[in-house]
């Protein structure tokens, strides 16, 4: 809330105070994630927090085993902005001078509107991590597929409603953007296609954010990186063959094929996960 709220202080303050227009509204970001940041860190060296930072006494079994598991949301968000990069530049070179501009503009909208999507549905899905964790340490393998099946249908329900928004009134989302009739126009278009695939996409993070509650770290990297693989095959594929406006086909395809590899994946190595026995302690850890 606090990097929210500057960034809603701070924004006029740079854009229209100091006159500074886009550059203004990056300076306000970026102050106001360092605000938040060093209230974070001031919270977790007081005496509030209930496990303080200290420094010393490191043992690097453990050390290895946190940064592993923290890698697959590393690779997630950075992965995520290489392929912003590589899809603003394909549109570029595909678009041209004609198209590049307005599929640009409707891709931004578009992806505005999967972020409805994906930061809920990772909310769910990461949420229930520890639970997960816990009863993976406990050999609660009878929980765990309980919760699993409950996090699944909470997200398949949550990417079902949003989809029926995608596809019915997906003009009220655009228009707070643009209200060119041709940008709206090709925009909704954009949504619906964009969206085909994101009730399965339950599924995946479902797989992906339950191996990395249980410290499966390896499987949870493999199968995000193979999703952002597809999209990226995609992106380079699909307009050189079909078009640059079927590029909007990249999302879809790759959420319906990293969807069904990721359930398969589970089916075939859960039983075999969950029942093995894990030890835990600071000098031996799976």
């Amino acid at each position: 809330l606090i990097g929210a709220v500057c960034n809603i202080i701070l924004d006029p303050v740079f854009i229209f105070g100091c006159h500074m227009g886009v550059r203004g509204a990056a300076v306000a970001t970026v102050l106001s994630q360092m605000a938040s940041c060093a209230y974070v860190l001031r919270f977790l060296f007081s005496r509030r927090a209930p496990v303080r930072i200290t420094f010393g006494e490191y043992d690097w079994q453990i050390m290895k085993r946190v940064l592993l598991i923290g890698l697959s949301p590393f690779l997630i968000i950075a992965f995520d902005n290489i392929l912003i990069i590589a899809l603003n530049t394909v549109i570029q070179k595909y678009g041209g001078a004609e198209q590049g501009d307005m599929l640009l503009t409707c891709m931004t909208i578009v992806q505005s509107f999967m972020l409805m999507v994906t930061m809920p549905l990772g909310g769910i899905t990461s949420g229930t991590q520890t639970i997960l964790g816990y009863n993976y340490g406990a050999r609660r393998p009878e929980r765990i597929k309980k919760a699993e099946v409950h996090i699944a249908a909470l997200g398949l329900v949550f990417t079902t409603v949003m989809f029926l928004i995608a596809h019915t009134i997906p003009q009220f989302f655009v228009r707070i953007f643009t209200q060119n009739e041709t940008y709206v126009e090709l925009t909704v278009w954009a949504i619906k296609i964009y969206t085909l695939g994101i009730i399965p996409l339950a599924a995946q993070y479902t797989v992906v954010d339950g191996f990395t509650g249980m410290g499966i770290a390896r499987v949870a990297i493999t199968l995000s990186m193979f999703r952002k693989m597809i999209f990226l095959g995609g992106a380079f594929l699909i307009p050189a063959t079909m078009g640059i406006k079927y590029i909007f086909y990249t999302e879809p395809v790759s959420d319906f094929i990293s969807a069904a590899v990721s359930v398969v994946i589970y089916f075939l190595v859960i039983d075999r996960i969950i029942n093995r026995k894990p030890v835990f302690g600071r000098r031996n850890m799976p």
